[in-house]
């Protein structure tokens, strides 16, 4: 079996690379990198937010099915890491958030958590610590048979900290230009090291997101275009740190009998659609649409695959690649490189969730039945106050800014519906489902004040 090293990249818009078309050089590694192997084009996240998007990738289930949307829930067990462990594959992993011990404790095996052991509480060089790490751990470990490493950056996730070299790359809007608050909570460049006060600072950037996308607080041009410069400053620093990856895959000797593949979690809305970030309201493609590149020994150099494809898929098809015996019936024919399929995707959120079967994508209002009462009536009452309640229906052929709302066309709204209600009832094999409640007080106010630290609370 070959080795499998998956690198995350969080919050990346995959229209920001160069390899996406992107007309600024913010990603020269991942652009040569998918020149030689294959691109996808239309690869959805599971859900819009982290905790649902990697539980469903490390599953190879949707939310709906594992029913994790937090960080204090977590799946007991996953076909993923069975299959990997009847392999005798050894399994590794470095991330930039602490979340990740707690998210995928039962599904995957340790990973460091570098904010723990070399880059404390969020310094500017975060990414540089995850490739340290993963560097570090194939040199140890990547001789020994086949393993699977997993690599996650922060990426471009607010707040945008960056070492000083990296932190002006793109534009020309002086941060003098924009509200000083926004400076100061998304920016924070003046701290070499996010200290204690940081936390005040994310509690103060989730009340940022909520006051612009209910449309308290507006964002002229000018602030816009400063804040997406210091998204794509962050995309060029990620790239280079990723590119250290491949280097030292390289210089290992281990291309070839390794697979390589870079995805995000979800991306960032940018105020596409009028809202600033991820994990609210909204699933259009700013926001669910994921980078999707692999390479490996096998694999067509410059293969572009338009269809719409899923991270639940995408393991399953990682460990067919790879050649790993052992594996479940439904993986076994499953080959995310055959145009001709046209299975639909699904991508599931807290308010709402969203089916695409071809050209056509289905937007509807949903409410995860995992809450009580008195919470679903308070995310009904939002959804309605933002005029969020009805179905939108795009084709994403023609309009794949998502503007023109087809949902009058009955007999399409109605047939994709029904793809939608029927994934959304369909049973699924239980993988165990541990919640806050075997959580101590430690753990649950760590994680409580990670959240708060990256403007999720």
């Amino acid at each position: 079996m070959h080795n499998i090293v998956l690198i995350a990249i969080d919050t990346q818009r995959p229209d920001h690379l160069g390899c996406y078309g992107y007309d600024r050089p913010t990603s020269p590694r991942l652009d040569a990198f998918a020149a030689a192997g294959a691109t996808f084009e239309a690869l959805w996240s599971a859900s819009n937010f982290t905790a649902p998007a990697f539980t469903s990738l490390f599953t190879g289930q949707y939310p709906n099915h594992h029913g994790v949307f937090n960080f204090q829930s977590r799946a007991e067990s996953s076909p993923v890491s069975d299959c990997l462990k009847a392999n005798g594959v050894r399994m590794g992993g470095a991330v930039a958030f602490r979340f990740f011990n707690r998210l995928l404790g039962k599904v995957w095996s340790e990973v460091e958590a570098v904010t723990d052991t070399r880059s404390f509480n969020y310094d500017k060089r975060l990414p540089a610590a995850v490739s340290d790490a993963g560097i570090e751990w194939l040199q140890a470990h990547g001789h020994e048979g086949p393993f699977a490493l997993f690599l996650h950056f922060d990426g471009p996730h607010m707040p945008y900290r960056l070492p000083d070299e990296h932190a002006h790359r793109f534009g020309d809007v002086s941060a003098a230009d924009v509200p000083a608050d926004i400076v100061d909570m998304l920016f924070p460049q003046h701290l070499e090291v996010v200290e204690q006060g940081h936390a005040r600072r994310g509690g103060g950037m989730f009340a940022l997101t909520e006051a612009v996308d209910r449309g308290r607080r507006r964002l002229d041009d000018t602030t816009l275009q400063w804040m997406v410069d210091r998204y794509d400053d962050s995309v060029f620093y990620n790239d280079q740190q990723v590119g250290r990856v491949f280097d030292a895959i390289e210089d290992l000797n281990l291309a070839d009998d390794t697979v390589v593949c870079v995805i995000s979690d979800h991306g960032e809305e940018l105020m596409g659609h009028g809202h600033l970030s991820h994990a609210g309201i909204h699933l259009y493609d700013d926001v669910i649409r994921t980078v999707g590149l692999v390479r490996g020994p096998g694999l067509p150099a410059g293969r572009r695959i338009a269809r719409p494809t899923s991270h639940v898929q995408l393991w399953p098809w990682l460990l067919r690649l790879a050649g790993a015996d052992h594996l479940p019936t439904t993986w076994q024919d499953l080959d995310l490189l055959n145009e001709s399929l046209t299975s639909p995707v699904f991508c599931v959120g807290e308010f709402k969730a969203a089916v695409r079967c071809g050209d056509h994508k289905l937007i509807r209002r949903r409410i995860i039945p995992q809450h009580g009462l008195v919470k679903k009536l308070r995310l009904w009452a939002k959804m309605a106050l933002l005029r969020e309640l009805g179905d939108e229906l795009f084709d994403m052929a023609a309009d794949p800014a998502e503007t023109m709302n087809l949902a009058s066309e009955r007999s399409l709204r109605d047939r994709m519906r029904r793809l939608l209600d029927e994934h959304l009832a369909s049973p699924v094999a239980a993988i165990g489902l541990s919640t806050a409640a075997d959580l101590d007080a430690a753990e649950k106010a760590r994680i409580e004040k990670e959240m708060k630290d990256l403007g999720y609370m």
